[in-house]
């Protein structure tokens, strides 16, 4: 069934669009929660561990996603309401405060309030323009939409991480990414989550497959800011030999997932910016999937 069909008059009353927007914000709270359970992720925290984390654990990300619930179907609404750019600002601004009151005052999800907002609310341009959801659709709203805003009039803050590493190796940080479309989701890393799923059937598999992809192509600034280029090149060079070895199809993935956790943890390295990605391309994934079953 197609979000086409599900705005039909004879079937409005079943399928508001606020039940729509409802759906979007579960696929994104599900996406972070997938991201969040999947064990081992070197340097992260996860159910068993909380990697090169010192000042945050699981039970902190549970309280951040919780805090997250309805930022999404808000942000949905927005998008099919033509809301301003800078509206849309304020509503990740405000919702960071709810974050960091959550956390006390930790860092936990800035990247995804930011990442699956403006994908939210380009879903919510798609389904205003009758457009189908897909990944290519959603990122081409983005571009259209909020391109120019993002690149030339979003204030960039010359004490964040991200314009540190920008001005001292020229990496570019989540605007970007974010301005451009997703590019390396669209690319590599949800091609990759499909074909492992349907070569393994298997989502852990699938998701871990994945990450390692990102953490191998990605100039992650997350890992650039603890490390520097040096153990930047070095992780990925790890996740590269690990997916050459034949990544999660080989028969002790999870024992080679874990030898580079430890060296992760032993360098404090942290790949926050693939791991934000990752959740994004398990929210597209999602909602292909609902709305688009034959995808």
């Amino acid at each position: 069934m197609s979000v086409n069909d599900l705005l039909t008059p004879a079937s409005e009353a079943l399928f508001s669009k606020e039940a729509i927007w409802q759906q979007i914000d579960d696929f994104a709270l599900d996406a972070l929660y997938d991201e969040l359970n999947l064990e081992n992720k070197p340097g992260l925290v996860c159910p068993s561990g909380n990697g090169s984390h010192t000042d945050m654990n699981y039970d902190t990300f549970i309280d951040s996603i919780t805090s997250l619930r309805g930022y999404f179907a808000a942000l949905s609404a927005f998008g099919y309401d033509d809301r301003d750019f800078d509206d849309i600002k304020k509503a990740g601004i405000d919702q960071e405060i709810k974050m960091h009151h959550a956390t006390n005052n930790i860092n936990t999800h800035k990247g995804a309030i930011f990442n699956l907002g403006f994908a939210s609310a380009a879903i919510g341009q798609c389904v205003q323009r009758g457009q189908s959801l897909t990944t290519q659709h959603i990122c081409a709203q983005i571009i259209e939409s909020w391109q120019y805003d993002l690149t030339h009039r979003l204030e960039r803050k010359a004490d964040s991480h991200g314009q540190q590493m920008y001005k001292k190796y020229g990496v570019t940080g989540a605007i970007e990414m974010v301005a451009t479309g997703f590019q390396i989701i669209q690319n590599l890393a949800l091609p990759c989550f499909y074909e492992t799923l349907h070569r393994t059937q298997d989502f852990e598999k699938a998701t871990m497959q994945t990450l390692m992809t990102l953490i191998a192509t990605l100039s992650d600034t997350n890992l650039v800011w603890r490390g520097g280029m040096t153990d930047l090149k070095n992780a990925q060079m790890m996740a590269k030999q690990f997916l050459q070895a034949g990544g999660v199809h080989q028969s002790n993935w999870r024992q080679a997932v874990r030898m580079i956790n430890r060296y992760f943890i032993h360098r404090n390295l942290s790949p926050g910016g693939s791991a934000d990605l990752l959740a994004v391309t398990i929210f597209f994934y999602k909602v292909e999937n609902e709305f688009n079953p034959s995808v």
